[in-house]
């Protein structure tokens, strides 16, 4: 059964686990306790807002996250002060099966098995606004967004660089009553340090040189609308405590102004780290996490829904407006990798392997990594044209790189130098030449 996400309507799909994967705490100050990992990802440790939270002063405030592999649990240290141990080994990452026993701090945590654990809810939908996936994790955080989107909640998306953590908030922005409002995207890692209260709250005339007329900030900009704040844990101490009144009185104060203005937003923000950590180090104020963590979701990385790059690969090329086709060979070379860049990296190879296909259609040797980016067939390998000196060889792959690349940019943004600048994040003055160079300025598109 499929249908399309982003509606509360959808039925819920309950999957049946017979063997459930169950931590006992046997010894140490939570003996006793135990907690079934239903979900794909659970996390262990101090903070109160983990999935299983160990009252231990020596264990971190997220200690470790818990991977479901069927019937057995991936542990991931999340670089704990004091660490995890197996008997007298520290480790890192390590697979568990049922009898196994780890400690932590000063508590033992033996994994056990439940037959009789509740069914775990999967949406049955592959896809939620701009998002896809058919694996188990995708559906449980599509089942969320659903449940969360209607509601005026603030909500913190947690995830690896590249996974795509403003695709979750724009999806949920889109599924919620805000939708025919502004979705402004504010990234805390570039917000210049002397403007940065200014952009976020806005200025009065004359509150610093420069500042010739009064101007909103992104909040009053926003009104009815969303602020996405992309990762909010780079906000330097002193903002932190501005926002939080933000958030507290939901009215700003412009710079060089006295008056609060009302605002009318909802706040969605991400991180690709775990801001309960940056609390236990004093770098992130607790009191602004609940704040924007009335609900927190995260986003699995692509190696823990690898079933899913095939649904990601045609969605990625589809979006960027290629016809291409990917083989078999090449769809097993993608699902063997790691991608530690996640989508992200995901998506740059399809766009370079697109932009280098033959006849429309995607091989191994054009999605291949370095190393054995050119061991295709003979036919592929002269392709390239690989005669000559390596640097002339070079400048031929990456003249015809250019020229298929920029084609099809151009051509997807309708000829708007403006837009293709935007969506390829090259300086507008640098496309320009790159098409001169490339012989594509002014000329029409629409046959290449």
């Amino acid at each position: 059964m499929s249908v399309r996400g982003g509606t509360q309507a959808n039925p819920v799909v309950r999957v049946r686990t017979t063997r459930v994967p169950k931590l006992v705490a046997v010894a140490g100050p939570a003996s006793g306790r135990a907690f079934a990992v239903t979900r794909s990802v659970a996390t262990v440790g101090r903070h109160p807002t983990n999935d299983f939270a160990v009252e231990d002063p020596r264990i971190s405030g997220v200690h470790l996250e818990l991977s479901r592999v069927d019937d057995r649990l991936r542990l991931v240290d999340m670089g704990s002060m004091n660490g995890t141990w197996l008997g007298p080994h520290r480790v890192k990452e390590v697979e568990l099966a049922v009898g196994a026993e780890f400690t932590i701090g000063d508590t033992t945590i033996r994994v056990d098995a439940d037959d009789s654990a509740p069914e775990s809810d999967l949406a049955p939908s592959e896809s939620f606004g701009g998002l896809v996936g058919r694996t188990p994790p995708m559906r449980e955080l599509f089942q969320a967004l659903e449940r969360i989107s209607p509601k005026e909640l603030t909500v913190l998306i947690q995830g690896e660089t590249g996974t795509g953590k403003e695709e979750v908030a724009r999806a949920i922005h889109l599924a919620s009553p805000r939708a025919s409002g502004p979705f402004i995207v504010i990234d805390a890692t570039a917000l210049p340090e002397t403007l940065a209260e200014s952009l976020l709250f806005g200025h009065e005339k004359g509150a610093f040189t420069g500042a010739n007329e009064r101007r909103n900030g992104f909040f009053e900009a926003a009104r009815g609308g969303t602020v996405f704040i992309d990762e909010v844990g780079e906000l330097p101490a002193a903002l932190q405590a501005k926002f939080l009144r933000v958030l507290e009185r939901r009215e700003v104060i412009r710079v060089g102004g006295h008056a609060p203005s009302p605002i009318d937003v909802r706040v969605l923000s991400a991180t690709n780290r775990d801001l309960r950590n940056a609390i236990d180090r004093g770098t992130f104020r607790e009191d602004l996490y609940y704040r924007l963590a009335q609900v927190r979701v995260v986003v699995p990385p692509v190696r823990a829904r690898i079933a899913d790059v095939p649904l990601l690969a045609q969605k990625l090329l589809t979006r960027a407006g290629s016809t291409a086709l990917i083989d078999v060979d090449a769809l097993e070379h993608l699902q063997s990798k790691p991608w530690p860049g996640n989508v992200r990296e995901l998506n740059n190879v399809l766009l370079r392997a697109a932009a280098l296909a033959q006849d429309g259609v995607i091989r191994r040797s054009d999605v291949a990594g370095e190393g054995d980016g050119f061991r295709g067939t003979k036919e592929e390998r002269s392709a390239l044209d690989l005669s000559g000196t390596f640097g002339e060889a070079k400048d031929r792959a990456i003249e015809r790189f250019e020229r298929a690349y920029l084609a099809m940019l151009m051509k997807r943004c309708g000829g708007n130098l403006s837009a293709a600048a935007r969506q390829a994040e090259v300086a507008r003055h640098h496309l320009r030449d790159l098409l001169k160079k490339r012989g594509l300025y002014g000329v029409s598109l629409d046959d290449e």
